[in-house]
């Protein structure tokens, strides 16, 4: 039987393969934890990436329904030297729903952009707005309000 140990043939034996099963195994186990892993991460960041589109999509509503409030014309909002009671809240929601997107997608850029362009438009109410001076909010929208008010 020295042929069944020096050619092709003991590739068919059953004492080569039962050897060889645990390495096999583990392989296969490597590779499907792999694979998990990778879902699992895939999976969290889309659900991250859901949720500051709700987010966002909120904050569009609120726009919506407050179009008045939305361009943030000064002129429209602040009447003799008073704004309009109802502003305020509406930069806080504003503010809170930019924080959350900020907090779940830090690692898209492009919401910052986003995020810029639409405080630009309510900068002159920022700069007197108390939770902005007090920073109330997280340090990545601090630092945006920070640079859009020292514009």
């Amino acid at each position: 039987m020295i042929c069944l140990d020096t050619s092709i043939a003991q590739f068919f034996t059953f004492e080569f393969w039962s050897l060889r099963t645990n390495i096999a195994m583990m392989i296969m186990a490597l590779i499907a934890l792999t694979f998990t892993i990778v879902q699992v991460l895939i999976s969290r960041n889309e659900s991250r990436r859901a949720t500051a589109y709700s987010a966002y999509q909120e904050y569009l509503n609120l726009c919506f329904e407050n179009h008045k409030f939305a361009y943030g014309n000064e002129s429209e909002i602040k009447q003799n030297d008073h704004v309009d009671s109802q502003y305020p809240w509406f930069v806080s929601q504003m503010l809170f729903t930019f924080e959350q997107v900020l907090e779940t997608d830090k690692k898209d850029k492009e919401w910052e952009v986003a995020i810029e362009s639409q405080l630009r438009r309510h900068k002159w109410y920022l700069k007197e707005s108390n939770s902005v001076s007090r920073n109330e909010w997280n340090s990545s929208l601090r630092s945006i309000l920070n640079k859009i008010i020292g514009e």
